[in-house]
């Protein structure tokens, strides 16, 4: 079975988001969790930085935060310049889709060249 006891976010990948796996955040008091590259497996998307954002409940809300990052961050399709709430059902977005140019590696997979899309479920606030 798996469920989470403390406040949690998890975060799905799109049909059009680069693949990786579901992550699930629990939340503690105070702790702001980042998430950069690393934390989307396999491959990772060209279009994050390291870190791109840090999300944290506050006050029984999930807030995220971009880490003023060159490709940005979108909740719903609209590009977040503050801290912003998060709620169930919506749409982040991490990074913009790279267009193939002889800048990018050849290593560098079409998947890889997407954003991060995910639908977000929240339990527990």
């Amino acid at each position: 079975m798996n469920f989470c006891v403390a406040p949690c976010l998890t975060l799905s990948p799109m049909a059009d988001s680069c693949p990786f796996e579901a992550i699930r955040l629990s939340f503690t008091a105070n702790v702001r969790i980042p998430l950069g590259p690393t934390a989307f497996t396999p491959g990772g998307s060209v279009s994050i930085a390291s870190p791109h954002v840090e999300i944290w409940l506050q006050n029984k809300q999930v807030l995220i935060r971009d880490q003023h990052t060159a490709h940005g961050t979108y909740v719903n399709g609209i590009r977040i310049v503050q801290q912003t709430l998060l709620q169930n059902g919506d749409i982040l977005t991490l990074g913009v889709p790279i267009t193939r140019s002889p800048d990018v590696p050849a290593n560098v997979t079409n998947a890889q060249l997407k954003p991060i899309k995910a639908m977000v479920t929240i339990v527990g606030v």
